[in-house]
């Protein structure tokens, strides 16, 4: 201080007298006088890397001791002006959704992961309410999809269980993918039983499709499978119906759909 104090006096950007303490050391170096700098003892990375320490140390004079640290503290205006619906509801701990990168876009770090169309879905489109409801949001997909299974054209619908993910895929909800089916019980990814439909063995009438309870192999096998063929070929099958039977008996001894 005794060789620069002129320069301490001289300073504006920002004012030092009466604001900053005559300990040049605190901020400057031997090496040059500018640029200043500060060692904080917690990081400044980031946008905060750049701003002016005005920018965080504000008052008439500049208040540095007891600066908050917490992000709320400069950034309380962000948060009440935030057009963001429900932001009011939202805590203040800031950092949760804001990086010091840039304050906006926002992200938010989800604890099951948010891929394909949920991606770059609206936050409000899953916390709804007004405001938003966010602790409590359901994580299994009728619990936003209740609305697409109960209106589903698919015949039978109702009758699915509403574990969506066994027919439906994060990427869109429209076309499903008929889910998981059990290859190693019933192929249909190869051999004479695949590239049909799910509605050409699966009869929604006949109740749910699990475990194949709704198939309806009669109904498929036509020409020599016709029931009237079957029937005088299997007159030596002890396990052979006689009379009305369930569409699908065929499975009790075929249950891969081979011979």
């Amino acid at each position: 201080m005794t060789c620069h104090l002129p320069d301490y006096e001289a300073t504006t950007s920002p004012p030092h007298v009466d604001r900053f303490p005559t300990a040049c050391a605190s901020c400057h170096r031997t090496d040059a006088w500018v640029p200043a700098f500060f060692d904080h003892d917690w990081p400044l990375d980031g946008a905060h890397a750049t701003a002016l320490c005005l920018a965080c140390h504000t008052g008439e004079p500049p208040r540095f001791a007891g600066t908050p640290r917490q992000c709320v503290g400069c950034h309380q205006d962000d948060y009440d002006a935030s057009p963001f619906p429900g932001h009011s509801t939202f805590p203040t701990t800031c950092e949760s959704c804001h990086s010091t990168t840039a304050w906006r876009p926002a992200t938010f770090v989800h604890a099951w992961p948010l891929d394909g169309a949920h991606a770059t879905a609206a936050c409000t489109s899953c916390h709804t309410g007004d405001p938003p409801r966010y602790a409590g949001t359901p994580t299994e997909c009728v619990g936003c999809h209740r609305d697409d299974y109960d209106r589903s054209p698919y015949p039978g619908h109702s009758t699915f269980p509403t574990t969506c993910q066994d027919c439906h895929t994060t990427s869109a909800w429209t076309p499903a993918m008929g889910g998981t089916h059990p290859e190693g019980a019933f192929p249909i990814a190869r051999g004479a039983h695949s590239g049909f439909a799910c509605l050409d063995c699966h009869d929604p009438a006949l109740g749910a499709p699990q475990q194949g309870m709704n198939t309806d192999c009669v109904g498929c096998h036509t020409g020599e499978h016709t029931r009237a063929r079957m029937d005088d070929k299997h007159r030596e099958v002890s396990r052979y119906p006689s009379g009305a039977a369930a569409p699908n008996f065929c499975l009790d001894c075929h249950p891969d759909g081979r011979n």
